[in-house]
């Protein structure tokens, strides 16, 4: 039986959210929950979403403003994650075993991290343009100068390219796991530029978390800057997935590559990163899937507070899981584990997402 779901919302903030549940199905609508390794939303955040929904919940009642100048403090992306996670479907699940949370309640958080959200892009949040646009005209115009022209012709430097992008993915994916990209890397544009091209650029901001796992990397940063024309059809969405018409790897006009601000322009470099990286990945993905399930599940949780670390540090508190977290793990061990794990529940249609991650509702399950 619904409870508390009587609420007041304006009709611009209905409209809003229903821009947010179209954006979920249309991102959702893409992925395959059983594809994800080492393991699938449900079989890890049915142990902590509403543990740390609460947390920042409460911190947004306490005070609002100072919540929303350390969210500031955490990457855009992010925050998107959250709002497709913790903080909707987790706050749901805690509304079910709290007589004082109520709908009002979710929906006026809700709209509170929209807005943070809305003023810090002045763009589309929800991507239904196809777009993840962060950085000012005046930026890109800086940016766009240090792009190296690579000739039509050149197949070879676009196909190391190609290699060296998959491979540092592949370093973020093992790091923090399919789910929690967002940790370490964010993909933004397509920004137009001259001449009806366009410019995508993929950050991986933190590639050495030497606070979540044990293996070494010299390098923390890459940003890779790329040109193509605009009829590659690049789209971004909700989720942060790129898709495009043609293959960007044979579309690509011009490059630019940093790795911890330092400049890489000639071949041998990019193929020495790339086999650097191509290491690290298999060495990380061995740690991974060598972890028993509880471990895997541990330090999901891990990650997934390691995301908040900026605004834990700015309220000086520990960023890492409370105790809370690990004696649910403890006490529930495998059981949502193995419930997720099984085909029937694991594919889920994306108006499944869509309605769990709707704050109007109370659908959980």
């Amino acid at each position: 039986m619904a409870k508390n779901q009587f609420y007041k919302i304006t009709q611009k903030q209905n409209k809003n959210i229903d821009k947010f549940v179209l954006a979920v199905r249309k991102a959702f609508s893409t992925m395959d929950n059983r594809t994800i390794w080492p393991a699938n939303g449900p079989q890890l955040e049915s142990y902590f979403a509403d543990i740390i929904a609460m947390d920042i919940f409460e911190k947004f009642k306490k005070n609002p403003n100072k919540l929303r100048k350390s969210l500031n403090r955490i990457n855009i992306f992010t925050l998107y994650s959250s709002l497709c996670n913790a903080e909707i479907s987790g706050l749901k699940v805690e509304k079910e075993f709290d007589n004082f949370l109520t709908t009002q309640d979710i929906i006026d958080f809700y709209l509170f991290l929209f807005d943070g959200l809305n003023k810090r892009t002045g763009e589309d949040i929800y991507c239904l343009n196809d777009r993840h646009r962060i950085l000012s005209k005046r930026q890109i115009e800086k940016i766009k100068i240090d792009l190296l022209q690579i000739d039509y012709d050149n197949l070879e430097i676009k196909k190391e390219i190609a290699k060296l992008i998959l491979t540092v993915e592949s370093l973020v994916w093992t790091l923090y796991y399919d789910l929690f990209p967002c940790a370490g890397s964010e993909r933004h544009g397509p920004y137009s530029v001259e001449k009806g091209n366009v410019i995508l650029i993929r950050d991986y901001f933190n590639l050495n978390p030497n606070e979540i796992w044990t293996i070494k990397n010299k390098y923390s940063s890459v940003r890779i800057v790329l040109k193509y024309p605009n009829n590659a059809n690049i789209k971004i969405n909700f989720n942060n997935q790129i898709k495009s018409s043609k293959p960007l790897k044979e579309e690509l006009i011009s490059f630019s590559i940093y790795v911890d601000e330092k400049k890489i322009t000639s071949l041998s470099e990019i193929r020495s990163l790339f086999q650097y990286f191509s290491n690290l990945v298999e060495k990380q993905a061995k740690v991974v899937n060598t972890l028993p399930p509880l471990e895997i599940i541990k330090k999901g949780a891990e990650i997934y507070y390691y995301r908040y670390k900026n605004l834990y540090k700015d309220y000086k508190e520990d960023w890492h899981p409370p105790k809370q977290v690990y004696n649910r793990i403890d006490g529930f061990r495998l059981r949502f584990w193995n419930y997720y794990k099984d085909d029937k529940n694991k594919k889920r249609p994306a108006s499944y997402y869509a309605k769990i991650l709707d704050p109007r509702n109370d659908f959980i399950e």
